[in-house]
């Protein structure tokens, strides 16, 4: 079972608060594809001491990707607390203001109450965080939001496998025409070689022109063959269908770098051989591959 590391899930809840208090909440979880695994997150100001608990859960779940979680909290008032004055701020003004008359007796005035509304910080308002059992409720969501998540996942991964099979399907039937018209050119080439090493032949042992002509032409054939990079090329991707049908969720980096493999192999295709037909198929085979390395980077 394939699973992508592209999906979106939302939920809306109403969180009992203290004091039979009721609020509603919006929560948000979108993955898209990365390397390794990133969070952010967006959260009001009662949820941020728990914002290194939900990213510890969504690691531990989500496994790989960049996951981006939203909160919105309607009626945020409700978390505020009663309004404090400063005291020691107020006092230090009162005593500075007092000072000032001390040394400057012509300054005439007082501090009243609208002034001290005109103080920054003068007036304080605490906001109370999250109780147990509202945090329970909040985590209760979060992983239904999870399972929502990964269920959008295993539906994408599903179609990925789909295509990554066609695309294997089809990469097998090429490697497998390219094997067979590799066979018949080797074998056309063979038969230039032998009547070319017969033609030397004849023309007596001590040629070293002859010698070098024979050598050159054993290294060419040799240089041809492809056989080799063909049967690893057969084992790669046996590997990489093994690995689709895998039952572990975290495989997208093991098929990437068996596609990387593969790419080294018919890249070795295309340089040893020189036949347009066999070239043509081989190009073929880079496309397949770059299709099938553009959806693996979807893959936890």
């Amino acid at each position: 079972m394939l699973v992508s590391m592209t999906g979106f899930a939302s939920a809306d809840a109403m969180l009992n608060l203290q004091g039979q208090e009721k609020i509603n909440v919006s929560m948000s979880l979108k993955s898209l594809n990365s390397r390794f695994f990133e969070t952010s997150c967006k959260l009001p100001y009662p949820f941020l001491s728990l914002e290194t608990e939900f990213i510890k859960l969504f690691k531990e779940k989500l496994i790989r990707g960049h996951i981006y979680f939203t909160v919105y909290m309607e009626e945020s008032k409700l978390f505020k607390g009663t309004v404090e004055p400063s005291l020691a701020l107020i006092q230090g003004y009162m005593q500075a203001i007092a000072t000032l008359k001390q040394h400057i007796p012509s300054m005439q005035g007082s501090l009243t109450v609208d002034n001290l509304f005109r103080i920054p910080n003068a007036f304080t308002q605490r906001e109370w965080t999250l109780d147990e059992a509202t945090k329970k409720q909040v985590f209760d969501l979060v992983q239904q939001l999870i399972i929502s998540l990964q269920e959008a996942q295993q539906k994408e991964g599903a179609v990925l496998a789909a295509d990554l099979a066609e695309r294997t399907r089809r990469l097998s039937l090429e490697i497998e025409t390219i094997h067979q018209e590799s066979n018949h050119l080797m074998e056309q080439q063979q038969h230039k070689v032998q009547t070319a090493m017969q033609e030397i032949a004849a023309t007596g042992n001590g040629d070293q022109l002859a010698e070098i002509r024979k050598n050159a032409l054993l290294a060419m054939l040799d240089k041809m063959d492809i056989h080799e990079e063909i049967v690893r090329f057969k084992s790669h991707l046996k590997n990489f269908n093994d690995h689709l049908k895998k039952a572990t969720h975290e495989k997208g980096k093991q098929l990437d770098f068996i596609l990387q493999e593969l790419g080294r192999e018919i890249n070795t295709v295309c340089a040893k051989c020189s036949d347009a037909s066999i070239g043509s198929r081989a190009i073929t085979v880079k496309v397949e591959l770059e299709k099938a390395r553009e959806q693996v980077q979807n893959i936890v």
